[in-house]
Order: C-alpha cells, then structure tokens, then sequence
C-alpha cells in the first residue's frame, strides 16, 4: 500500500497575503503571456519559483532562474510571507471550477499530503504516460536549488469509499484560507483546512495509504522525486471513484499538409471508415461525440472541407492501441500522410487544447486539422494496470492543481520517517 503522511506546510500568510495574487499554475501549462501576467499579479507570486524567468546574462549555477527562486523563497521567509506551520498535518482541499462546455459547476474534494514515492514495479503509485529528459532536468535543478517542493502530484485514490466521508468532515467548518480566481474556463474557488487533530488527520492517511493510487498529473515531478530519492512527494490526492475528474481532448494539428481533408477522408473511407462531411464543425463535433462510445470517431478539418470519420472499436482488443490517439497515429497520421512519430516528436504535429486555435489552424492555407473525443478515464485506469503507457499529450486533467497553495521542504536524501 502507499505510505502517505501529514506534514508541516510551508503557506503564505492570509493575515499579509491576498491568496488569489498568488497563486499559479502548474509550470507545464505556463506559456510566456500567462508568465507576464503572473508575475505583475504580486512580487510573491509563486511563478517566481515556480516557472522564473531567464535572462540573457545568466550565468548557470551563479545567477540564473533556479537561483532566484532560492533567493526568493529565503526572502519571503525572512519578510514573514511564508511561515512553517507548526505541527504536521493534513490539508484538505475544496476546488469548485466551471464545466468547460458550461453550466455545470463541479467540485473536487481532497487532501494534500506528502506520499511515500515508490517504483513503478510496486504498482503502488501507477503512471500512465512516458516523461521527457528536459522537464526531468529541470524540475531536478530546480529541487536542488531550492529544496522545496512547490507544485503537487495530483493523484487519483483507488481505495474505500469512506475516505470521502473525513475529508467531508474536515471541510464542514470555517476554512483557514480561500481564494476566487480566474482559471481556464472561468472563475474557481479554492477552500482549505489544516487537519492537525491526530485522529482524523490520521484516519484521513489511513483510508489513503489503503489502495492504490493513479497519477493524473505531474509524471515529471514524480520521476525527478523517484530520480533524488526523495523520502516523501507533495501530492493532491482525490478519490478516484468521484464523478467530477475531468479530461479534456488534445487536439491535432498540421501547419502544413501533404494531403487536403477530403483526400484524408478519401482514403479512410477506402480503409473501412465511415465519413461524413457536414456543414460546420459543432455539427461535426455532435456527431463523433455521438458515435464516440463505441466507434473510434474524429473531426478532420481544413479551409474547404469539414468532415467526420468513424470505424467500431475491436472489441477484442484493449489498451492503450486502442485509444482514438493512438488510432489515429497509426491509420492516418502514419500510414496516410506518412509521418511517423520521430517526424512527429520534431515538429511535425503540434498539440492543441484550445479547440479554437485548432480549428484556426486548419482552416489557414495549407493546414489540416484533427478534433478528438476526450480520453476516457476509464482507459487511462486499464492501460496504467497493464502498464501500458498511453501516447503524448493524450490527456488533460482539468483542472490543474494550483501551485502556491501548500509547499512542501524536502529532504534529498534516502528513504526517511514521518515529515516534521
């Protein structure tokens, strides 16, 4: 089973800060624009560390990104604007957010706490995708500089159902610290409780470290704690079972075609697909949500023609091969417009969250785009237990787990005991 702990927070100080100033995302979904406004939010904005900013006369090492968040961190310590918390605990967490087709309002109940990491061969913390050298690298930099862990795993608890019923317990009182923000798709709300009460904290780490767990979020992270050995990991950890975990498509694109969309339909059509062109794309979309349940289904796109293409699911066949990404690498991207994954991984093919960005991009001249369905969550549980790993950029959980909420002091050395 996991071994999952309280510990004592590093927090900013609600009496000194306005939380909401703060507060940022995760670095990997930090682009330059996003980095500017973050950075005039507050001088203690959490990007500062997060994701700084480089500079031409760096020196690594001496003077660069990795080294001013050291700096900034010490800085904001010594001013009184992060405080250790006294007694370890654990801190449950209340994330209300926006549906992003609107309407609904969602919310995601959990607890940080620092989780024991363990190899992939346990199955005890499982993945679902591969990491990349350069993030690895530095995020490693950055632990070594800093020895603090500012950005949390967000983990999936496959484990009793009771583990629902303290974290409610714990939120049905005032809450320590709160902040509304703006987030991907509108305003979210954050709430938290420190649980320093023994029997609940406890019984909280308890009904955790019973199951396993799935990382939705921060492979990147959770490599670089297994590569430092690091006794213990920040993480979010939420049940798995709850209907509120989100997973928005990734959408792709060519910039340049070798193939126009009716061509591609063409072809796929003489493969065994079903395809349909439409008059625009939300008609098209409607109907491979539609046919989505038991068809692989996908938009393609470009500036003549809108269109949809379809084949039934094997049954038979299971797994990570069998996701529309996948699908799609292989039976068109591959063997259709020729590009393979090294040409891919180079450039090739770019990703796209923002549906409007994709369907632009497709539309320019020479461009070609391809809509998706999410990943189901359901997939991304079987490929992780047949420890399969699932294709780049095939899932997006939404939301992100803000960093700045709680930080975690490391300790790089071997296995160690309960934080304090």
């Amino acid at each position: 089973m996991p071994t999952v702990s309280p510990f004592p927070a590093l927090r900013y100080d609600p009496r000194r800060i306005e939380l909401a100033a703060v507060l940022a995302p995760p670095y990997d979904v930090i682009g330059p624009e996003l980095q500017e406004r973050l950075y005039s939010r507050a001088l203690q904005n959490v990007v500062r560390v997060e994701l700084g900013k480089d500079y031409p006369d760096d020196e690594p090492g001496e003077r660069d990104r990795y080294t001013r968040a050291r700096d900034h961190l010490r800085t904001w310590r010594e001013q009184g604007f992060l405080l250790r918390e006294a007694s370890p605990a654990v801190y449950v967490h209340e994330h209300l957010y926006p549906d992003p087709q609107g309407g609904a309002v969602h919310r995601r109940l959990g607890a940080f706490v620092a989780v024991q990491p363990a190899a992939h061969e346990s199955q005890l913390i499982l993945r679902h995708e591969l990491t990349l050298d350069g993030p690895k690298e530095d995020r490693l930099r950055l632990l070594r500089a800093t020895g603090v862990q500012t950005s949390p795993l967000l983990l999936l608890h496959d484990g009793p159902d009771d583990v629902g019923a303290g974290l409610e317990a714990a939120a049905d009182r005032p809450a320590a610290a709160e902040a509304g923000l703006r987030g991907e798709y509108g305003r979210e709300h954050h709430r938290l409780w420190p649980v320093t009460d023994p029997d609940l904290a406890g019984s909280i780490c308890a009904g955790l470290s019973a199951g396993r767990m799935f990382i939705a979020d921060g492979h990147h992270r959770y490599e670089t704690a297994l590569a430092l050995r690091l006794p213990w990991v920040l993480a979010l950890v939420t049940p798995l079972r709850s209907t509120d975990h989100l997973i928005l498509a990734t959408h792709r694109v060519l910039d340049q075609s070798p193939l126009a969309a009716d061509e591609v339909l063409t072809a796929l059509s003489g493969s065994g697909w079903e395809v349909a062109t439409s008059e625009d794309v939300p008609s098209a979309q409607l109907r491979a949500r539609e046919l989505g349940a038991e068809h692989h289904a996908l938009v393609v796109l470009d500036a003549e023609t809108v269109g949809t293409a379809s084949r039934r699911r094997q049954v038979s066949q299971h797994g990570a091969a069998q996701l529309d990404v996948s699908v799609l690498n292989r039976e068109v991207l591959e063997t259709i417009l020729g590009i393979g994954p090294a040409a891919a991984a180079a450039g090739r093919v770019r990703h796209s969250r923002d549906q409007e960005e994709a369907i632009a991009a497709g539309r320019r001249r020479g461009g070609l785009s391809f809509l998706l369905n999410p990943t189901p969550l359901s997939a991304v549980v079987e490929a992780s237990l047949a420890g399969e790993v699932l294709p780049q950029k095939s899932t997006y959980f939404y939301p992100k787990v803000p960093s700045g909420l709680v930080l975690m002091e490391t300790q790089m050395v071997g296995p160690g005991s309960t934080p304090r």
